[in-house]
Order: structure tokens, then sequence, then C-alpha cells
């Protein structure tokens, strides 16, 4: 008997948290906190490294991206408010008691300043650049007023409109720190000082007001800075696209709920803020609405349409008895739903948190972006001093300062770390929001990676390549014990199961009109059965090597017609004490989509096969029924043997296991990449790298061409990353000026700086499509 909880009473919380543990109280907590002030991939490298010095942090991992840091630390040895003082100490804010509602406000406002600055800075810097293009040329564009106009332009977008960038150098400076602002404010500032110098200076040497104006970098400094709130405005509004699909899902948050209550022979209705509905308040909801809570309908009948959560196009009928979940949209008929969860453990909850814990987690492929992030900055000064020496030494007499500052400030602005931290995490942010669409969700980063290599699936099958509602076929008693006692013996046991069998077992003594009791002492055994005491007995419900080993005697042989499983059977064995006294047969039907689903997966060159607990021919007729090949499903087999089986596998090719119970916990941390059904225990989610919410089995098949997508996406991130860096850079040194003449003015280097992480963004949004 395969898939047993090991307790069905137990809670085991959100499947989006940390997996759980044995005891009661965990040792550690994860908390997702925003981050403000950083700019590049080296601040996020800063803030990760300070968290992970504390003693108490076990993992932290901060993505530039999106702006968040995600700790797992020790809460009896450290507080959010510990570790909030250790990163502003760093020159950043750890917002950990930010609401989302506050922090999109405060993004709003950042914006709107972003692009006011950017406008003021492009209408001065317009007239500012064509004066200094003319080169005396035109006349009223010529001469000392001229050079003091130009002086007047690039003022205010120096200090006002730069006031950002340089407030950010400073802070950093204050920390004995540097980031991108670092290169972009010294590059201006020299620029800018240097300009007004060479004006004052001429000024007060010259006698002759001549044509000979001295050389001026005014309109570097401000076409510079310009072009750098132009990449930040283009990179915040690419990245907010890139967050569209975790807003779709906040948005079917309903902030009220149309709560019942009962006055006397009267019902009244009240709004009631969502968060302040619990279980078990009674919920009104009308046609058009979304369903607020998770719940249970007790009156009324419609028709569901749940395709903003799960992806899936066609309402479902749902009638009184059936569970619905917050976000699905009641379309027809007034629902009464009785609350089963708050607000803040609903499935949409649990779907929106494991988006965001997906996005602010790293794939291993970043880290090596990372490292060099985080000692990009003092090697671009270190490389920009070196051009400034060289061009003053080996430079011709007449143009060697001229050329030396040039280089200096173009290698200053077209470094661009800031490409490199994006690379990964804008990615993982648009395919984790695209995946969510679809029904799908991934945990972290890592599992994009993990998914995009599998060459071979193995599904459990109960509940997974079947539908996971067993119905009976048979009860078959031992001679002198009736059918009907049977059936109550196993389901007093079953009825503290939530095991798709154990379902079974008691809507049949339920439908036949059996009385059965609740049996105490209940224990279930993974992967093998379940007991518990009825009367002071000992009743034993499972499989049928499993009540051999626990010393139930004289039964039937296993080729006995009576008591063996016919073909698509599953058969349960029932003993009291150490007598046998019958068995029950049930059948499963198989998923409407794993036929196709298992062709879907063979066209992308990954074999399939089946680790059952259920029998030789239930297996196999499942194995028939949706084409993997009978010599691949593996059957009889306990959860130990699953991991063994999938770790012999995984060393020939890389293998992912598709189950659903807290059984396949042990299979899911073995395999290299787990995917649990949505219907499946909490303990079999948190083990899981994905979660399909869906119960379309052909979204694995999409699960995986969207992870191979967003892996050749990050590649090619990384290397646009690496490769604008390592071209560039030499080219605003100079190096290849002694043979081909080329410079790259800090114009031009400005403009492809503010681009080169744009190209990142927009490169990922192409997952938007996927």
């Amino acid at each position: 008997m395969a898939n047993r909880p090991i307790d069905a009473h137990s809670e085991s919380g959100p499947a989006v948290n940390a997996a759980p543990a044995m005891t009661s109280q965990p040792t550690t907590v994860v908390q997702i906190m925003p981050v403000e002030g950083m700019h590049c991939a080296a601040c996020a490298a800063k803030v990760e490294r300070v968290l992970r010095s504390d003693r108490a942090v076990r993992t932290a991992d901060v993505a530039f991206a999106t702006r968040v840091a995600r700790v797992e630390f020790d809460p009896t040895r450290t507080t959010p408010e510990q570790l909030a003082q250790q990163v502003q100490r760093a020159g950043f804010r750890l917002a950990w008691h930010q609401d989302p509602v506050s922090r999109a406000a405060q993004e709003a406002r950042a914006l709107a300043s972003l692009r006011l600055r950017f406008l003021v800075g492009s209408a001065l810097a317009v007239p500012l650049a064509a004066m200094a293009m003319t080169h005396g040329q035109v006349a009223w564009l010529a001469g000392e007023g001229a050079s003091w106009t130009q002086c007047a332009l690039a003022t205010p977008v120096f200090l006002w409109c730069g006031w950002p960038i340089h407030r950010a150098t400073l802070s950093q400076a204050r920390h004995f720190s540097t980031d991108m602002h670092t290169l972009v404010s010294l590059g201006t500032t020299a620029a800018y000082v240097a300009s007004v110098w060479s004006l004052v200076q001429f000024q007060w040497t010259s006698s002759t007001h001549d044509a000979h104006m001295p050389h001026l970098w005014f309109e570097a400094a401000a076409i510079i800075i310009v072009f750098v709130l132009l990449g930040r405005l283009l990179e915040a509004r690419a990245t907010a696209r890139a967050g569209d699909a975790i807003r779709a899902l906040s948005a079917l948050v309903t902030p009220t709920a149309r709560v019942v209550e009962r006055d006397g022979d009267r019902e009244i209705e009240r709004e009631t803020p969502v968060a302040m509905v619990a279980p078990p308040m009674r919920v009104r909801v009308r046609p058009g609405e979304l369903i607020p809570v998770d719940g249970e309908i007790v009156h009324g009948a419609s028709e569901i349409d749940a395709s903003m959560l799960t992806g899936e196009p066609l309402p479902v009928v749902k009638r009184a008895g059936d569970h619905v979940v917050a976000g699905t949209m009641n379309t027809l008929g007034v629902l009464d739903v009785v609350a089963t969860r708050t607000s803040t453990d609903t499935m949409l909850a649990r779907i929106i948190a494991m988006v965001h814990g997906a996005q602010s987690t790293k794939a291993n492929i970043a880290r090596t972006a990372d490292r060099v992030a985080a000692i990009f900055v003092p090697a671009i000064f270190v490389v920009a001093g070196a051009s400034f020496a060289l061009w003053m030494i080996f430079g011709a007499a007449e143009v060697r300062v001229l050329r030396a500052f040039e280089a200096f400030v173009s290698v200053l602005v077209v470094a661009c770390p800031c490409a490199l931290g994006l690379a990964t995490p804008v990615a993982v942010m648009v395919a984790s929001g695209r995946a969510a669409q679809a029904g799908v969700l991934f945990r972290s980063a890592a599992a994009f990676e993990k998914l995009a290599t599998i060459r071979a699936m193995v599904f459990d099958k109960t509940g997974t390549l079947t539908v996971g509602a067993p119905r009976v076929t048979r009860v078959v008693p031992q001679i002198g014990f009736e059918s009907d006692r049977l059936l109550s013996a196993a389901s007093s046991v079953e009825v503290s199961s939530e095991h798709p069998i154990a379902r079974g077992i008691v809507e049949a003594a339920q439908q036949r009109n059996i009385e059965f009791l609740r049996a105490d002492q209940f224990r279930a055994v993974a992967g093998e059965g379940a007991t518990g005491v009825l009367r002071g007995e000992r009743v034993l419900v499972g499989r049928r090597d499993w009540l051999v080993r626990e010393g139930v005697c004289e039964l039937p042989r296993e080729t006995e017609p009576a008591f063996a499983a016919r073909e698509g059977e599953t058969v349960v064995s029932i003993a009291i004490e150490t007598r046998f006294i019958g068995v029950i047969a049930l059948e499963d039907s198989v998923r409407p989509t794993a036929s196709a689903a298992i062709e879907q997966l063979q066209s992308r060159g990954i074999a399939s096969w089946i680790a059952s607990g259920d029998a030789v021919p239930a297996v196999q007729r499942v194995a028939m029924a949706v084409g993997i090949a009978t010599e691949r499903a593996r059957s009889a087999m306990t959860p130990e043997s699953k991991a063994l089986f999938l770790r012999e596998l995984s060393s020939q090719m890389p293998v992912a296991f598709v189950g659903d119970g807290i059984n396949d916990a042990v299979a899911l941390a073995a395999a290299d990449a787990g995917i649990a059904m949505s219907s499946g225990t909490d303990v079999a989610k948190a083990s899981a790298d994905v979660v399909l919410v869906t119960h379309d089995l052909a979204a694995i098949g999409r699960a995986v061409a969207l992870s191979r997508s967003t892996l050749r996406v990050i590649r090619q991130n990384l290397a646009w990353a690496f490769g604008y860096n390592l071209i560039l850079i030499p080219l605003a040194a100079g190096v290849a000026y002694p043979w081909t003449g080329i410079l790259l003015p800090p114009v031009f280097a400005s403009a492809a700086m503010a681009l080169s992480s744009v190209t990142v963004v927009m490169n990922s949004l192409r997952l938007r499509r996927a």
C-alpha cells in the first residue's frame, strides 16, 4: 500500500516555508525582507556578506533585481532588528517591518522622482551637447560666454539630477565601501571639476579673450548622468514588467469577505476584513465574486473558474461538500462557504509566498557572477588609474593630458556590474511568475537548473498518474467473517488517515450505511499500512507482506483467486491481532492527461518510469495505459527502495521524481529534482523543488521546457554581461588606439553602460511568452 501519511492528524504548516522539522519548535525561521540602498550586484554581495557573518544566520541570499534578502536564522540567537542594525552599519537598510503596500508606494515615489530628474536633465543636456559639439564653429555658440553658459547648464544636472548618485557614493564612503555609483560619481565629478577649474583658470590668466578656449567636459558630466538616469528608469520599468505575474496573483486576494451571522431567526451579512476571517466562519459569495478564503461549500452550487490560479481553462462544477480555494471565481450561483483556513494560510497565500521565495533565492550559475561583482568596483579603479598613468607616460605630449583624462573617465563610467547582477535574478523573476500563471510553482532559483537537466522522470502511481480517488470494487472476508464487519473494522482505522486508499474504504462504508468507530492509538507506517485499537483489539490494515512481518498468520496464498489482485486492482489486507480476516480491493482511474504528458516528456528526450508500492498487476495496467514500458514499471516498493532506485538511476542520468504522499518525501529528496502534486501532503510539498497547482500532468513537460528556456536566457545574459565588460573596458582605456586610432569617449561610454543592463532585462522578458 503506497503513499501513506505518518500521521493524518498532524499539520505541518504552509508548504512554502522551510522543510518541516521533527520537533514542534523549529530551530530556524525564514524571513524575506526588503533591502534599501542597493544600486548594483556589488551592493547585494556586501549585504549578503554582512548577513552571513552573523553566526545565527544559516543562509542568506540577497537578490539585486527584486531588492530583497531571504534570511534563514536562529530566532533564539538573533532578531530581525539586530540583523537590520548590522546591515545599516554597512550602509544599507533592511526594512524587515515594511509591509508590501508601503513598499509599493515608496517604489512609486522613487520612480516618479527618477523620471523628473531624467526629464530635467535631458532638457538641460540637449542644448549643452549642441554647444559642445559645434567646437566654436557656430558664432553664437562660441566664445567665453558660451563656455559659462555650458557651466550654467551642466551645474543643475550635476548637482540636482545627479544627487541620488552622489548621495549613494557618500553613503558608501562613510562605510569605507564602493559600488557602481562610486564609479559614475567619481567620473562625472572629475569631468565637472576639471571643466570648472579650466574655465576659472582661463578667466584669471587670459588677457586676450581669443577663440582658443580651454577643453571642457561639461557635456560629458551632464550626459553621463542623464544616460545613467535613463538606464535606471528603463531598468525599473522593465523589472516592474517582470513582476506582472506575481502582481496578478496578488490581485486575486480580496480585501473583505461577506461573513454570514445568525441573529435569532435572521441571517445578517457583514462586510469583514478578510484578515479577520477564521474557521469556522461562514462566508457568502455571490456570482462574479472571488472566493475570499479556502473553505467547504455548505449551501449552493456553481461553476468555479480557477484559470487565474491554476491555468486550467474550463470552469469546474462545485456543490455542497466540495472544497474551494481563495482567488477562484464564482461564476453562477450564490455559495455559502465555511472557512477552513485563515487568509494567511490559503493556497493562494502559499502560492504567492512560494513565488516570492523562488525570486529571492539564487541559482548556482549566478555564483560566479556574484564573485566577480564583489571585486568589480575595486578592479575598475585599478584599471582606470593604470590607463591614466599609461597615457601620461606614453601619450603624445600635445594630447597626453586630454587622452589620459578621457580614458580615466570612460573606464569609470563604461564599467557595468549591474548587468552581472541582473543576468540571473530577472530571468528567474520572469520565469517563476510565468510558471505560476500556468499552475507550476518553483521553490527556488536552483530548481530551474535542476529541472532543465533532467533526462529521466519517475512517477509514483496513486494520486499522481491516477486520479487518487480509489473506489472499492470487492470486499472479500475470510471464511467465518462477514463483509460488513470487515469493512467496518478497516474503516475504523482508515478514518484517521488522509491517504487516498483510506478515503476510498471509508467512503465505501458510508455509501453502504455501515457503522464504524474511530480506532484508538492510530499509527501509520509509511508505505506499509496503518494500525489502531478497536474495542481493545489491534486492527492492522495494509500490505500483505507487512502483516506477515507483524506476526499475522494463516494468510491465504497470494495466488488464491478470491484474495489475489485482479488487473488494475490494489488489494489491502486486514487482520485483528494475529488473525487474518479478509481483503478489500480498490481500483483507481488514470488521469486523463497522463498519456499525453508521458508522450510530451518523451518528445523532449526524457524517459519515464513508475515506482509504486502497489502490486504488479495494478502498476503494469497503469503503465500500459499511459504509455510507459512495463519493464520500467517497478512495483511493491517501500519508501526506502524507491530512494535506493532513484539513487541508482541518478548515477546514470539526472532524474526527477513526481509524487504526492508523505512516504514520497524520501524519494523527492533523493532525486535530482522533486515534483509534488498539489493534492499531496504538506510534507511532500516541502520536500519538493517544484509543486504542481494544476491537476494537468502536461504541466510537467511545460515546466521542463520553461526551465530549459530560463537556463538558456541566463547563459545569454551572463555571456552578454561578461562580454560587454571584457570588450568595452579595454576599449575605453585605449588599448586599441595604437592600432586602430579608436577611443571610446565618455559620452558614448555612458550610453553603452546605460543600455547594457537594459539589454539583460529585455532579454529576460522574452520568457513571459515562453
